[in-house]
């Protein structure tokens, strides 16, 4: 340990090292941010596209319901062709940015709730995202809540499917859990009838024990248990790639100020104990002359 230890501390004071790691560093960055940039521009290409067909003053409900129509459509054809592949590689295994799940559909009603949910932040719509619980196992089917003027509604994309109360409007998660039966008839043929609305989870806070259920703990003490269970931490975390070029050059930056205080120093402007060692190399080399 004492040795490794040794061995990052002579890395930190290598400046060819330094300079290696500012290079793939600004070149990660540049790609995280070339696909950052690119994802915006899909997602804001098809809000464009939703507002076409929508009168010029609408509701946030009406849009809701046209944008879920759309992430329908978008994944629906894609995941006939790529739903069932096993596709390997870093976005598909690591980064998972939106654009993957949008081009692919391959996490099936993942996939279908992460393209709706980017589309709707896109819009400043909140959105959570919630894991349905099937045959007593979280996450069995995916599905996202949208805040409308009637609160938050349920939408299904993968089926394109909203619920509506006999009034006529659209059904919340507790709406659903308190009368199924009666909201079930609403289903399309198709329709996975495991999928019953009878629990939701909207961040898994076990999943790193220690960390996230510490966080949970904190949240549960300042926003109270109820909100802090249906917070949902998976619509902050959509625009992958933003987030990793935010990390990058938060790293980059005080990896090229060590770099430059490196460099300065040894460089630019030797210290006066480094002058003092050159003035005394160069003395013992003209004795030995």
């Amino acid at each position: 340990m004492k040795k490794l230890l040794q061995k990052i501390i002579a890395l930190a004071n290598n400046l060819n090292f330094l300079f290696l790691i500012n290079g793939i560093l600004l070149a990660t960055l540049f790609h995280f941010v070339i696909e950052s940039k690119y994802e915006s521009e899909l997602f804001i290409a098809i809000n464009k596209n939703i507002k076409t067909g929508l009168p010029e003053i609408h509701t946030k409900e009406t849009y809701v319901l046209k944008a879920m129509e759309m992430a329908n459509q978008l994944q629906k054809q894609r995941y006939e062709v790529f739903g069932q592949q096993k596709l390997a590689g870093l976005k598909a295994n690591f980064f998972r940015p939106p654009t993957f799940d949008l081009m692919t559909a391959n996490g099936a009603c993942g996939s279908y709730a992460t393209v709706l949910a980017r589309i709707l932040k896109a819009n400043d719509i909140p959105v959570r995202i919630g894991q349905m619980k099937v045959n007593d196992t979280y996450g069995g089917h995916i599905f996202v809540e949208a805040k409308t003027e009637n609160g938050w509604i349920v939408l299904d994309p993968m089926y394109n499917l909203v619920f509506k109360k006999q009034n006529g409007e659209p059904a919340t998660f507790a709406d659903l859990n308190k009368d199924w039966q009666t909201f079930k008839q609403q289903v399309p043929p198709d329709y996975n009838t495991a999928y019953n609305y009878s629990g939701v989870r909207y961040t898994n806070w076990k999943k790193i024990p220690g960390i996230t259920t510490t966080i949970k703990s904190l949240l549960d003490a300042v926003i109270g248990k109820t909100k802090a269970d249906q917070f949902s931490v998976r619509p902050y975390l959509l625009r992958t790639y933003h987030k990793l070029a935010c990390i990058t050059a938060f790293v980059l930056f005080f990896i090229f100020l060590r770099t430059m205080s490196l460099y300065r120093r040894t460089k630019l402007f030797p210290t006066s104990g480094n002058t003092l060692e050159i003035q005394s190399t160069s003395h013992a080399a003209s004795t030995a002359a």
